[in-house]
């Protein structure tokens, strides 16, 4: 079932107005305050960054001189939204703690009741082409990192597509907001409330080298490809997971031969995506257990990751 689309919009000046009799405007400080008031307080700050992001994009799509924990080349963008992140995050007197995919251990920030896990560029190889990338977080409520998926308090996704969009999830639903609709150039507006995955998947799309595949995923694929489902992959796990929870379907960057634990990171990528997979109906796996119970090992570990719609997750794993 699809979500609930919000019919509100605002006059030119700006101020809040409904259409047809529908809900005013609702912010997404409002939204997810509504849930949490510290949460809605946290996520507020999500607007003043979005919008440096995209005045920074221009300037900062160069290579920098160092490479991550994972020995991954970074971009200056890398480098520079981590540290706005973190800054960011310190600021808010509301976190304890940040690990990001940009930083070798987790950073002690404060005193606040929360702790946040972050891949600040999600995508970064599309940075020079200007394809789709975007921003993935989870927040976790009193729990010291590294820390188990199934305790995730919420999580979510930036995207700096065409437009700004975001999406997060709490054990309430998934919702998704705009940046910039009806006259307010900073604020995230809710366009729509308790999305969920549709009955049907459409999609699909893959990681990594074919050749490469464990046997597992590429028969599961060659089933995907005769019932005639679209293959969809642009290199931003944010990207290709969002056009699943519209569309619908079924999204991995599996376990390969040479690399059996993946490519995905459990704390940055795989579990707040599976957070939010299972908020809107669908399913995460490794293939082999629930991507939100596997127990972290350390904060960069990865794992094979996929993710959708539940019946095609439970096909997939029923192979194993």
């Amino acid at each position: 079932m699809a979500g609930r689309k919000s019919s509100a919009i605002t006059s030119r000046d700006g101020t809040p107005r409904t259409d047809g009799g529908g809900p005013a405007v609702v912010t997404l400080t409002q939204h997810a305050g509504r849930f949490d008031r510290d949460l809605g307080r946290l996520f507020s700050g999500f607007s003043a960054l979005s919008t440096r992001i995209r005045q920074e994009l221009p300037v900062r799509r160069d290579a920098a001189a160092t490479r991550n924990v994972y020995g991954e080349q970074q971009l200056e963008l890398d480098v520079w939204m981590n540290d706005v992140f973190v800054k960011a995050f310190r600021d808010s007197k509301l976190v304890s703690q940040v690990a990001s995919e940009e930083m070798g251990d987790v950073k002690d920030v404060g005193r606040g009741r929360f702790s946040v896990v972050l891949d600040p560029l999600d995508g970064s190889s599309n940075v020079k082409s200007n394809n789709t990338f975007g921003t993935i977080f989870g927040v976790f409520d009193g729990r010291p990192l590294p820390a188990r998926g199934s305790d995730l308090f919420a999580a979510g996704y930036l995207i700096y597509g065409p437009a700004t969009t975001l999406v997060y999830a709490t054990a309430k639903g998934v919702h998704e907001f705009v940046q910039g609709g009806g006259g307010r150039p900073k604020e995230f507006l809710l366009i729509t409330e308790g999305l969920r995955l549709p009955a049907k998947g459409k999609l699909y799309g893959i990681g990594g080298h074919r050749e490469k595949w464990i046997p597992e995923v590429k028969a599961f694929v060659g089933e995907l490809e005769r019932e005639l489902m679209n293959l969809r992959y642009g290199g931003s796990f944010v990207a290709d997971f969002n056009q699943i929870l519209h569309y619908g379907g079924f999204f991995a960057y599996p376990a390969q031969v040479d690399k059996p634990a993946g490519k995905y990171r459990l704390h940055f990528e795989s579990n707040p995506i599976a957070f939010i997979a299972e908020a809107a109906g669908g399913a995460g796996t490794t293939g082999r257990e629930r991507l939100l119970d596997v127990s972290p090992k350390g904060i960069d570990q990865t794992v094979p990751t996929y993710v959708g719609n539940q019946d095609l997750v439970d096909r997939f794993r029923a192979r194993f």
